[in-house]
């Protein structure tokens, strides 16, 4: 079969044409590609440079938490100078600077660690309710698993202390079911703060139920999952049970 020269190039053409044509898509693909990838390295870099703000932004805030305050004193807050003359005054410079801090970086994983302590700080204040708002939202947006899992401690402890019944039984079932659940990250805590629930409304019976069995998984001292609880009942038990 013969083929004519213009049918020829004709193939030849277009040929050619499609080449091109698919060169422009291969071109806007790679280039596509490559502003994908200049995106998320440079979002890796903000993410990165947004969390070690934050974690410094923590540190200084730290220092206010942590303040010693001397009644009568003039406030310093300068260097590595942080005291105070009143709680109040120290708890209020706090809650200021945890609030600023976590509106900051709200969106780095320690945002919630500051909200949440901030919520310390408005407990320090008196004001419970807000507190209480602050540290639930706090919780329910952390990461972190094992983070949230003590923070839910702390949320059912301050539950316990509503003024509201409703809110204090509400609490204690959590801080009740956590301490039922072997595998809860916060096992030991709640089992110890149960315990001391019940030692306080002098219930010794079943104080003593909850803090043996934190004293037979987490009692012995080469317990890797230790986490101290055990010193502080000892002497209790033995107050309240003749095995101890």
């Amino acid at each position: 079969m013969e083929f004519s020269r213009s049918a020829l190039m004709n193939a030849l053409d277009g040929l050619i044409e499609a080449g091109y044509k698919n060169g422009r898509q291969l071109a806007y693909v790679i280039c596509c590609l490559a502003v994908l990838v200049a995106a998320f390295l440079g979002y890796l870099q903000y993410d990165s440079s947004m969390q070690a703000s934050a974690h410094k932004a923590f540190v200084e805030a730290l220092k206010y938490h942590d303040a010693a305050v001397v009644p009568g004193s003039q406030t310093v807050v300068t260097g590595d100078a942080y005291q105070f003359g009143s709680d109040v005054e120290k708890w209020k410079a706090a809650e200021v600077v945890f609030a600023d801090a976590a509106s900051s970086y709200k969106g780095t994983r320690l945002g919630p660690v500051l909200r949440a302590y901030r919520a310390d700080a408005l407990v320090q204040l008196g004001n419970y309710e807000a507190a209480l708002s602050e540290l639930k939202s706090a919780v329910s947006s952390m990461a972190s698993e094992e983070v949230k899992d003590f923070y839910k401690v702390k949320l059912a402890l301050l539950k316990t202390d509503s003024p509201n019944a409703a809110t204090a039984q509400e609490g204690f079932a959590e801080l009740k079911h956590m301490a039922e659940q072997a595998d809860h990250l916060a096992h030991e805590e709640a089992l110890y703060y149960v315990g001391a629930y019940f030692w306080a409304h002098k219930d010794y019976a079943q104080a003593r139920n909850y803090w043996q069995q934190l004293m037979v998984k987490y009692g012995l001292k080469e317990s890797k999952q230790n986490a101290g609880f055990a010193e502080l009942v000892r002497s209790k038990l033995k107050l309240i049970s003749a095995d101890w």
